[in-house]
């Protein structure tokens, strides 16, 4: 991991003004990580910073907004004083994410693949930071300062998905053919797809035991394509937030897997 000297640690520390600048949060960069004012205790090493960075060039717009979410969280653990790990443990979700998503922190962020490859896995927290609707992941290395990890922490957070993914599915059963996955306790619609009762009912949902489902954006999925305006995914896709972008193509989703549909090869070749 990169420390304060060096090619890397000189690129570190520029992200982090950066990220002190363009979203105003205050903090003392030093020799062995940076420190926030105010909140005696709040120390996030190079390590860390570079761990959410992984291999982005550290002044990217994605390592900005990767490192500006650690460091926000971690002054939130320095406001919540001795109520910090409580505050944490209540806001805990598990996030499903595409690889390459500009919230997605990396392999050491990552506890489960999701079968079919499409979302991978790991912790959140939802509503502690400005947007009370959104769900953000948690850096491994403040999982551990606020004590959350290990098997029992991640099986008692499936457990609960599953259980508000059985309420999307009953919704979905009630409100008849709308088409339209929400969000349900917290959990974005990309999370509700690792609750393997919702994909159950919509896989089989017409009787061929796979579902197209269209989510450009983690809040909202679609499942009755056809009728639904083909330009319509990347479109809305393409006017969202990043952060709260989903997937620019539709999932296909079967009881067992959420799976990216393979792409038909183009050129001269593509008929072979």
């Amino acid at each position: 991991m990169p420390d304060a000297s060096g090619t890397d640690g000189t690129s570190l520390r520029r992200c982090v003004l950066a990220v002190s600048v363009l979203d105003d949060i205050d903090l003392h960069p030093g020799d062995d990580g940076v420190r926030i004012p105010d909140h005696e205790g709040v120390h996030v090493t190079w390590p860390m910073i570079g761990q959410v960075v992984g291999d982005l060039p550290p002044e990217s717009p994605v390592a900005r907004h990767r490192v500006a979410t650690l460091l926000r969280l971690h002054r939130m653990v320095g406001e919540l004083g001795s109520e910090a790990r409580p505050a944490f443990r209540e806001a805990l979700r598990l996030v499903a994410l595409p690889p390459g998503h500009i919230d997605h922190l990396g392999p050491d962020w990552v506890i489960q693949t999701l079968p079919g490859g499409a979302l991978e896995l790991g912790y959140g927290v939802y509503g502690l930071l400005d947007e009370p609707d959104r769900c953000v992941p948690l850096a491994p290395s403040l999982a551990a300062r606020v004590g959350i990890g290990g098997r029992d922490s991640w099986a008692a957070l499936r457990e609960y998905t599953e259980r508000m993914g059985a309420l999307a599915a009953a919704r979905l059963e009630r409100d008849g053919r709308q088409g339209v996955i929400r969000p349900v306790g917290g959990c974005d619609v990309l999370a509700l797809l690792t609750s393997r009762t919702l994909r159950r009912h919509l896989a089989e949902g017409d009787g061929v035991g796979m579902r197209a489902v269209a989510s450009p954006t983690r809040q909202r999925a679609w499942y009755d394509l056809r009728n639904l305006d083909p330009s319509f995914v990347q479109a809305a896709w393409l006017l969202t937030d990043e952060a709260d972008r989903g997937l620019e193509i539709p999932l296909l989703v079967t009881p067992d897997e959420v799976a990216v549909p393979r792409q038909p090869r183009r050129g001269r070749h593509a008929s072979l």
